[in-house]
């Protein structure tokens, strides 16, 4: 019988995680998958990680941010505060916790892949212009700590950014009473590319494919599909049978009346000015890559879902 190889998940029970241990457990003739959970514990306390990452071949790391975000978001709200160091206490969380990682992974003798997945350094490559988006900076901060302060990690490191997620508010339109029409009311032009991904269903045949089959060092820009976000309506309506308008709406009005923070707000300007790879050297699209990942359309997890009983709830 052939020897079995051990992946990591870090993170197994959200989106990306769980779509990781799903595809690698599939592969029982030549994987083991230990799943770890968020829990903070496990972060804090090197020994703990020590233990679970003992033995691997391949780790898939996903750090969190909005698991320490909305709570402190919430309690500022509640004392009728700024939500604004609800960012910096989620960042500090993150990059602590991601480095912890990065520090006993590059210690593992076993391993041979390491993925990490990754967001765009905006603040960075927007020079200062939008500095709110710490979601994006602390998964920033961590690439760029494997790449300077771990190289010999680095030379096992592969990177995937994740698309806009198919489950994305902004891709549920709202409808409207005047009209009759469902409104798409975005914060992007016309005419932006928007890769598409379905996070628990596909990151984990493309993360399998940057662990099996490609080289390391790979920066892949994950999506099923890439659309004009004009394209959008367009699906949308072939699916649900129900017409629908793209409608621009200013980050400022979206900030100021409907209370969306900037924390939300400073990527979509990001991608209006530098589009989905802006500032990402070298990175690939999925037909790049060796082998086809057969993922399923943005279409057609349009078409299986059920509007009639999602637009009535």
């Amino acid at each position: 019988m052939a020897t079995t190889k051990l992946i990591v998940v870090v993170g197994a029970t959200g989106n990306q995680g769980s779509s990781v241990a799903k595809t690698f457990l599939a592969l029982s003739d030549r994987w083991r998958v230990r799943c770890l959970t968020r829990d903070p514990e496990i972060f804090k306390t090197p020994g703990s990680l020590t233990k679970a990452f003992d033995g691997a071949s391949a780790i898939f790391l996903n750090t969190d941010f909005w698991g320490t975000y909305r709570p402190a978001k919430a309690a500022l709200e509640a004392e009728k505060r700024s939500v604004v160091p609800a960012s910096k206490e989620a960042y500090d969380h993150e990059t602590t916790n991601g480095k912890n990682a990065v520090d006993v992974a590059a210690g593992v003798p076993t391993l041979e892949r390491f993925v990490y997945s990754a967001l765009h350094a905006i603040n960075k490559t927007s020079g200062g212009k939008y500095p709110h988006s710490l979601h994006s900076e602390a998964k920033a901060w961590i690439v760029e700590y494997i790449e300077n302060q771990k190289p010999e990690l680095a030379k096992k490191t592969s990177l995937i950014y994740p698309g806009c997620y198919n489950t994305n508010p902004m891709l549920t339109p709202r409808l409207d009473p005047g009209s009759g029409k469902y409104a798409f009311a975005l914060p992007v032009r016309k005419d932006l590319q928007l890769p598409i991904l379905d996070a628990r269903e596909s990151t984990g045949p493309f993360v399998r494919e940057l662990i099996e089959d490609e080289a390391v060092g790979k920066k892949l820009l994950a999506y099923d599909t890439n659309l004009t976000v004009g394209d959008i309506p367009t699906e949308w309506s072939k699916a649900s049978g129900k017409d629908s308008v793209y409608v621009p709406i200013t980050v400022q009005t979206m900030h100021e009346k409907l209370g969306v923070p900037w924390e939300l707000l400073d990527a979509p300007q990001f991608l209006n000015d530098y589009g989905y790879k802006g500032g990402i050297e070298g990175v690939v699209e999925p037909s790049q890559l060796k082998k086809k990942v057969q993922t399923k359309s943005f279409q057609t997890w349009l078409g299986e879902r059920n509007w009639p009983e999602l637009l009535a709830a």
